[in-house]
This record gives C-alpha cells, structure tokens and sequence, in this order.
C-alpha cells in the first residue's frame, strides 16, 4: 500500500466533502440550532414556569387547616394575588358563576397526606403549573412556616435545598447545586454530539462511495489506486473532517458562553468534564467513527444509489442510537442491566460508555474491556469491509445480497460483476 497514495486521497476527501453544502449546514447550522433551541427552550419554559399574569381571582378553599386557622383566619397577614380566601366551596362556585373567580382551588381535610389540591376553573382559565407553584411557594409553604415558630426551621421550608451538600460517588469534593441539572444536561449532550459526529461523518463516507459508482467515478480511481489505498484514504480523509467538526462545535460553544459570562472553567468543573473523562470520550468517538466508517463503506460498495444507501443506513443508526432511547436505564441503575450491556458492546459502547461515565465512576476495567472489544470488532469489521468493498466497487446494476457477497468470499473471489456491468464492460 503506498503512503502517497492514501495521503492524497485523504486529502481530496477532506477539502471535496469540506466544500459541500449539506457538510458545512451540519457543521455550522447544527450547533447554532442547538444554541438557539437551548436559549428559546430556556425561556419559554422560564416565562411558563412563572408567569401567573393572565389570572385576576383565584380562590382557595381550606378543608385541612394550613392556610387558615380554627377561628377561620389566616396564618399569613395578607394573601399574594390573585389569591382569595373563601369559607366553603359552594360560596367559590357561586363567584365563578358570577364572573368573579377565574376558578378556586380545594384543599381537603387530607390534603397533608395526598398533597394535591383540586382544581376548579373556567374552561377559558385551565390552571397551569406557574400558578400551582405559587400557590405552594407564596401561600402553602409561607403558612406552615408561620406554625412552627422555628426560623432556622422556616429557613430550611422556604429553601430546603440551601444546605444540602452533593458529592459525586468516590470523590470526596464537595459539587455546587448545579450538578444536579448537569447530572442530567451532561450525559445527554455528551451522547448526542458522539452519536452525531460519529454517524455524520460515517454516512459522508457510505454516501460518496455510492455517488462514485453512480457516476462512474469509482472506474478512473481504481486505474491509479488499489482499493485499500481508497479505503484508508477516505477514512483518514473524513476521520479529519469529524475533527474539525468537532473543534468548530467546541469553539461556537465557547464563544456563546463568552457572550453569556458564563465561568467556561467553573462549568466543566461543575459537569465533572475532567481531562480524563475527554480522553475516553475522544477514544470512544474515535473508535465509533472507525467500526461506523467500515460498516457504511462496506454498505456504500454494495450498492448503486444513494437512496439504497440511506435505507440500510437507516437500520445501523437505530443501533448506535440504542444508549439514548434506554437513557432512563443509565440514571436508574448506570451499573447493571441495560447500561452495562449497553456501555460493553462494540456497537453501542461509542454512546453508552460515555453516557455511564458521565452518570456514575465506571471501573478502570469496564473502561478498558470496552476500548479492547472496540478494537476486535473493528479488526473483523474492516477486514470484511475491505473484502466487500473490491467486490463491489465495479458492481453495477443492482445491490448486492448478502448470499452474493458470502458466496463470493467462500469462492475467495476479488469482484462481483453484474450482468448489466459486464456487458458495459465490454
């Protein structure tokens, strides 16, 4: 195999799919959406969650004591609007007939035990969850706190959360309240951008290979290169592209956080990203890409369109994807069943072991056995890649089949040749 050869290969991947669209909206257009979903999705669910300005009355009737006492008073000197105090529930029905009340809320006499107010409202003033987190925050938590007599006690009532101290399972430093979000933001954002990069590229690389059969291209690169020389240099080629994918992403990231004054070391601290933690993503991604890569060229050679390609396509990303739709699996139970299996098999490990790592501390061993049966895998999987890609690098006219292409290997034959493609050849 020269050297030569696969470097110039390599290089034409890289600066042929840089220059393309549908590469370029993925590595610009994709992290500015995630941005701007991230930043849109912030605030609407900031304004939903506190937002009470489209009600005017709301009544309370108490059945279990909390907000009122015996005597019939209330525990707080005055109620926050739109809040109002009423003795009985027929008495709230009749003002919501008059127009008074956009609607009340009940609170029965084993309301302490059930913790769930009844709601009744117009049809036009559905109760939403801004206006049941006031209630709790500015009336039912305000007039418990008023019985205990306690101010330490009424402290920890209004924000129980305050003294709470986290830790992160075998690490004895103390972690801001923020980890608790980033417990959950980190291991999905992690397994997204592997998974995205991973298959991007891969399918960048199954896709060219079908277009140069398609237009004959494949025809005038195999007269000046062997077909491993093409293999390597398209993986090399695009292995690059994914990196600069990556960077670009990493750098649009850090510019936002710039724009937002955000403490970019502070926040890795917070999200446990420690170099080590990088590291094996890195690795993890690097091997992905690698096992995808061989599988999507393998698919790419044996077949003549690029609408076939994405059909199996389809199918090998379902599996990688696999870590993500079973992600409630890694935060129930990161070191058992599903997530173990998950984060250990060659296929889905580029996803899982990441997705674990950023949950709980994975044994060194675990890490290890994952990388090694990468490894194996992609040993297989690119001597089988490589043989199917010379068999049907020149087929044309129809997809190969599976019982093709095991005939083929079995005979120890180089190329499968349609019909259709033999008569053009000749």
């Amino acid at each position: 195999m020269s050297l030569h050869k696969t470097w110039l290969i390599a290089r034409r991947e890289f600066w042929f799919n840089l220059r393309r669209r549908s590469f370029l909206a993925s590595m610009f257009l994709f992290p500015i959406f995630f941005v701007g979903v991230f930043v849109v999705g912030s605030l609407l669910g900031r304004s939903a969650a506190t937002d009470i300005s489209a009600y005017s009355a709301v009544g309370i009737v108490d059945e279990s004591g909390i907000v009122v006492r015996a005597d019939g008073t209330p525990y707080l000197a005055e109620l926050p609007e739109p809040f109002r105090l009423y003795s009985a529930e027929a008495e709230a029905r009749r003002a919501i007939e008059a127009g008074d009340l956009d609607g009340y809320y009940v609170l029965r006499a084993d309301f302490l035990k059930t913790l769930k107010p009844e709601a009744y409202y117009r049809r036009d003033k559905i109760f939403g969850e801004a206006l049941t987190r006031h209630l709790l925050n500015k009336v039912l938590t305000p007039s418990v706190a008023a019985q205990v007599g306690n101010p330490d006690l009424v402290a920890r009532l209004g924000n129980p959360l305050r003294q709470i101290k986290l830790y992160r399972v075998g690490n004895p430093q103390e972690l801001p309240r923020e980890a608790l979000f980033a417990a959950v933001f980190a291991p999905i954002l992690v397994g997204s951008l592997v998974f995205t990069m991973t298959m991007n590229v891969s399918q960048f690389l199954m896709l060219g290979l079908a277009d140069e059969k398609e237009n004959r291209m494949m025809e005038l690169f195999i007269t000046s290169a062997r077909p491993s020389e093409m293999l390597w240099g398209k993986f090399i080629g695009l292995g690059a592209l994914g990196l600069l994918q990556i960077v670009v992403w990493i750098a649009i990231g850090i510019a936002f956080a710039a724009t937002q004054g955000t403490d970019l070391l502070g926040t890795l601290a917070t999200f446990q990203l420690d170099v080590g933690f990088l590291l094996v993503v890195a690795t993890y991604a690097m091997l992905g890409y690698t096992l995808y890569g061989a599988i999507m060229a393998a698919i790419g050679a044996s077949v003549n369109a690029d609408q076939e390609a994405r059909q199996v396509a389809g199918v090998i990303g379902l599996i990688s994807v696999l870590p993500l739709i079973f992600l409630v699996s890694f935060f129930a139970a990161p070191n058992d069943g599903i997530a173990l299996v998950l984060s250990l098999l060659p296929f889905t490990s580029p996803n899982g072991m990441p997705l674990r790592m950023a949950v709980t501390s994975v044994p060194s061993e675990q890490v290890a056995l994952g990388i090694g049966l990468q490894v194996v895998t992609i040993i297989g999987v690119m001597w089988l890649s490589a043989k199917i890609f010379r068999l049907g690098m020149l087929n044309y006219g129809k997809r190969l089949s599976l019982r093709e292409i095991w005939r083929a290997l079995r005979e120890g034959r180089q190329q499968i040749i349609s019909a259709r493609g033999a008569e053009e050849a000749l």
